[in-house]
């Protein structure tokens, strides 16, 4: 009897050995508390487990965050144009529960292009009546409402239900999900004038949108009212929430807009990084240097191997954009 049971138990582990990807399969329904045991990809679409029941969508244009839980799914952004039915395809591998709320961060082409595709998957409705049953309560800060009304370089309006059917103008709003709260932390002047971060707060995860990234420097759009100090205000504004596990490492996970899944010490060294270029330029138009002189001295230079390689977003853009700010405001 008991060589039977060996030879069950070793038959088990060979089919498990020979069929790996029978792994990766997680159950629907439930929040998923164990980390998936491999990097899946759905349709392009990576999927990563970052904390509890939270998961970071990569590929679709800014990193999509995904709550999943008995009650349904939050999602922090919907990708971008053409990207948000593979989007709900990646959703829909993690669980087949109802998408219940869509918070943007901005009014971003990558963060909004994606709305109108979730919201035909979660029942074709974005506003104020949308429940887990039919339609989706998609959120956002006023003033990005206002602006993903109005066309941009490359990206059309966003119309009828991909719009916001909620919109708050207060510095927070909250709501609950999943067995927690919710909290949409609104940055006034960081990225652009319509930034919004979301702390899931039982699960010790921010969602920050494009106020923090990996891949590049703070991209801080003049145009949409972005400033370099509400850029500084913004990462301050993260590291007041996040709280390290042990030697400044895990605990509070951070999602950025663009990059890799973080910690407190990853923000901290962003923050000191930008803190650092701002007081090197400030130190120079105190000195009535004048824009093409501050970039010869290129306050950015040990930084620019690691952030400066978008050629979107270069270390002398963010450099105008620090000296603009610095030379108009008087600070001399």
């Amino acid at each position: 009897m008991r060589s039977r049971r060996l030879a069950i138990v070793a038959g088990l582990a060979l089919a498990a050995a020979a069929a790996p990807h029978l792994v990766a399969q997680q159950p629907t329904g439930r929040a998923l508390a164990e980390p998936w045991p491999e990097i899946v990809k759905v349709d392009g679409i990576e999927i990563l487990h970052v904390q509890r029941g939270v998961y970071m969508l990569v590929g679709g244009g800014t990193n999509v965050t995904a709550q999943v839980g008995d009650e349904g799914v939050t999602l922090v952004d919907a990708g971008g144009p053409a990207q948000g039915e593979k989007i709900v395809a990646a959703v829909r591998r993690l669980t087949k529960k109802p998408l219940r709320y869509l918070v943007n961060t901005s009014a971003d082409a990558g963060s909004v292009g994606g709305n109108s595709a979730v919201v035909s998957a979660a029942g074709g409705t974005s506003g104020p009546a949308a429940n887990a049953n039919a339609g989706i309560l998609v959120i956002s800060h006023e003033k990005a409402l206002n602006r993903m009304m109005k066309s941009a370089p490359g990206f059309a309006a966003l119309t009828g239900d991909a719009l916001p059917g909620s919109s708050f103008f207060t510095p927070k709003k909250d709501f609950y999900a999943n067995g927690e709260a919710v909290q949409l932390l609104y940055q006034p002047q960081a990225h652009s004038d319509g930034d919004v971060m979301v702390f899931f707060r039982g699960s010790d995860v921010i969602s920050t949108g494009d106020v923090f990234r990996t891949d590049s420097y703070p991209v801080i759009d003049t145009a949409k009212g972005g400033t370099l100090q509400g850029e500084l205000n913004a990462l301050n504004a993260i590291l007041d929430i996040t709280v390290p596990e042990r030697n400044q490492m895990g605990g509070t996970r951070v999602i950025p807009g663009h990059g890799r899944i973080c910690n407190e010490a990853d923000v901290l060294e962003y923050r000191d990084m930008l803190t650092i270029i701002r007081d090197r330029v400030r130190d120079m138009v105190r000195k009535n240097m004048t824009l093409e002189q501050v970039k010869a001295a290129r306050p950015t230079l040990e930084y620019d191997g690691i952030y400066g390689t978008r050629k979107e977003w270069t270390g002398a853009m963010l450099i105008e954009t620090a000296y603009a700010e610095l030379a108009g405001s008087g600070k001399k």
